[in-house]
């Protein structure tokens, strides 16, 4: 009977908060989603390329498990709250029939364990699967054949969330249940009484209001204005007048509602000013609440922005044009290429010719000087000073002047072409071919544009013109050498200025056959684990989708679950914030219906406090992440290389329309409380 009575309890606990049961299994999904990132394909690749990060990634992951879990206590113990106070007056019935504080306390704890199991069995399998589709669509982002997938189930992290969670849980109904126990009978049976606080002055409000207004845009400047390279100054600038505004515009809002009120009730009718007094009093009594809400939700649309534009940002893994980049001398090159050993893996290798020409020297302090005559870009920068003033004009024409180019051998550039399968290029006399490096792709535009003009350039006091073509290609295997601007130029004058140094490195292409057969991935970890065995120096292709991954991993993984995890905690706790405060004043609703207001009219009375209590928070961090978004965009993606403006605007719109997406579902649901809290009323009024 004990048990009967326990899963009848936990059953219409689950179904009068449906809220909270669903968030509760979308924060066990993500939790476990974080927890068995060790066991995702991606990682296992990266652990053949990036062993060391991937370790002190995978180390990290608990510290933020534990962190969040400190959030998610917040969650379950409003949720948790809220339901003992909806049913306080079943308590007291219960301690007025002699049952003992011992067995409710029993009761209560067998409720939560149950609700926990049955919130782990939805969660689980939905966690199983959500896992199964974000190593599918990284295997198929970055190729099945470099991957590979494999089904896993972490024991680990199903046993960290399991346990987590069921802690959290506890620990909430522990410390409730005590607090419920000091408790008499006859307060259980009167519920929670409203909360009566200080109301401030309306000079004083408005001044808070001013303030907080003051403090925001401070914060918004800096951010959009000073706040370049991530400078710690303009950082605390901006968290301090940030948090700070946040917290006093809340603190001020109660007594523009008050005035936009008192207007508005001359000319209005219905339940206008019991609805404006009720959303008044909700800012008033709980502005600080209301201003960390808001502060949480701002966290997750960053967090959600970040998250997407790493992703889609780094999504385009680097050009596959060389498969290994070898370095070393000539003869033991060659011997090891043309061995029995490794000869059938390979295609073509080659030597790639590339060198700083000489235009700049070291001076004995380590600075950079250049040779006066050796070289000059002034026909280019000319061309480039006509285009439009732009951010990005300055920076080409400054990184031009920081970065002497190297030179590439025409026979060498052409090989690499040749490998590609493309057609070998050709040079008028007296012409040279520009290269800029992938990597940095934000001048390309600008470039492009300026050698249609076919600009000068001097080489050793020779004037060369430089072909309308602009060539990106990686001319060697990831980083084995950082080349922004290069020169193409024939093998005689790539001769006459470097002398007859050896090639800085062959690059090899493994037989295409091959690659097909096994997959790209196994196809150059066999390559590499047998040159491995040799005294060359070497890079991978591999080694650069390693790196990239790893930044999407740790950048977007880790962003998009706590950005997650505060969306969940932010509101759901701030609808039960609301539905608390609701059930606190029910006496309003039934003095209403006793004066004969409709059941209808009460409903849509709580909606339209609903909608402008959520839009009241959600519009304070939609606001202010629309100048963090901004600020972090130019600040820390373009700083790594992702992507431009334009690309990043659309990003952060995707971010923004699935989080208002989730706003809307949100409110459905509380506005789904409160309308069934709003019929029991009516229904006991009319008992």
């Amino acid at each position: 009977m004990f048990f009967n009575h326990m899963i009848r309890n936990s059953r219409r606990s689950r179904k009068e908060n449906r809220l909270y049961f669903s968030s509760l299994i979308v924060a066990i999904v993500v939790g476990y989603v974080l927890l068995s990132l060790g066991d995702q394909d991606v990682i296992f690749f990266l652990r053949t390329l990036e062993s060391d990060a991937v370790g002190k990634l995978l180390k990290f992951i608990p510290v933020i498990y534990f962190i969040s879990l400190f959030f998610v206590f917040f969650l379950v113990y409003f949720s948790n709250r809220y339901q003992l106070q909806r049913r306080s007056h079943e308590f007291g019935i219960y301690q007025i029939l002699g049952m003992k504080h011992g067995k409710l306390f029993l009761i209560l704890m067998g409720e939560t364990l149950w609700s926990s199991l049955i919130a782990l069995l939805f969660g689980i399998p939905i966690s199983l699967f959500l896992t199964e589709l974000i190593s599918l669509a990284t295997t198929r982002l970055v190729g099945f054949g470099i991957i590979g997938h494999q089904f896993r189930v972490s024991l680990q992290g199903l046993l960290g969330t399991a346990l987590g969670f069921m802690a959290v849980q506890l620990l909430a109904m522990v410390l409730l249940s005590v607090r419920m126990s000091r408790k008499e009978p006859i307060e259980l049976l009167k519920g929670e009484k409203e909360t009566i606080q200080k109301i401030a002055s309306n000079r004083s409000g408005w001044v808070r209001l001013f303030l907080g207004i003051l403090f925001l845009l401070l914060a918004y400047g800096f951010g959009i204005f000073l706040f370049y390279s991530l400078e710690l100054p303009a950082l605390m600038v901006i968290l301090i007048a940030g948090i700070a505004g946040t917290f006093l515009v809340f603190s001020g809002l109660a007594t523009f509602i008050g005035q936009w009120i008192r207007k508005r009730s001359k000319r209005s009718t219905g339940l206008f000013a019991f609805t404006g007094r009720q959303v008044q009093e909700n800012v008033l009594h709980q502005s600080k609440f209301l201003a960390i809400a808001s502060l949480l939700i701002l966290m997750a649309i960053m967090g959600l922005s970040y998250g997407i534009a790493i992703v889609i940002g780094n999504g385009d893994y680097a050009e596959r044009t060389v498969d290994f980049s070898l370095k070393g001398e000539e003869h033991a090159v060659k011997d090891i290429l043309d061995s029995e050993e490794v000869s059938p893996y390979i295609q073509v290798y080659y030597p790639m010719d590339l060198s700083n020409f000489g235009s700049w020297t070291f001076d004995d302090e380590g600075q950079i000087v250049e040779v006066e005559g050796a070289f000059s870009w002034d026909g280019l920068l000319k061309e480039i000073e006509t285009l439009p003033k732009s951010t990005s004009r300055e920076n080409l024409y400054q990184n031009l002047i920081d970065n002497p180019p190297f030179l590439v051998s025409l026979s060498s550039f052409n090989a690499l072409f040749e490998s590609m399968g493309d057609q070998a290029i050709v040079l008028n006399p007296d012409e040279l071919a520009f290269y800029a490096s992938g990597q940095f792709p934000t001048n390309h535009d600008e470039l492009w544009t300026v050698l249609q003009s076919h600009p000068e350039i001097r080489l050793y006091s020779k004037v060369y013109t430089l072909a309308p073509d602009l060539y990106t290609h990686n001319l060697v295997a990831d980083r084995f050498i950082s080349i922004m601007y290069a020169l193409v130029v024939p093998d005689d004058i790539y001769h006459d200025v470097v002398g007859d140094e050896d090639p800085y490195c062959w690059n090899v292409i493994i037989q295409p056959d091959y690659v097909e057969e096994q997959g790209l991935m196994q196809a150059l970890s066999h390559v590499n684990n047998i040159l491995a065995d040799t005294d060359l120096e070497r890079e991978s292709y591999l080694t650069g989708i390693g790196r990239e991954l790893f930044y999407v991993v740790g950048g977007s993984y880790l962003t998009l679950y706590l950005g997650v995890l505060f969306l969940i905690i932010a509101n759901t706790v701030l609808g039960l914030k609301f539905l608390i405060q609701q059930r606190n004043t029910r006496h309003r609703y039934e003095t209403l219906l006793i004066l004969g207001a409709d059941e209808e009219a009460l409903y849509s009375s709580t909606r339209t406090q609903i909608r402008v209590y959520f839009t009241l928070v959600i519009g304070v961090a939609v606001i202010s992440s629309i100048f963090g978004i901004g600020s972090m965009f130019r600040s820390i993606l373009l700083a790594m290389n992702v992507g431009d403006m334009g690309e990043l605007t659309i990003i952060s719109g995707i971010a923004v329309f699935v989080f208002l997406l989730i706003e809307l579902c949100y409110i459905w649901l509380i506005q789904s409380e409160s309308g069934r809290e709003i019929r029991r009323l009516n229904q006991i009024n009319k008992g």
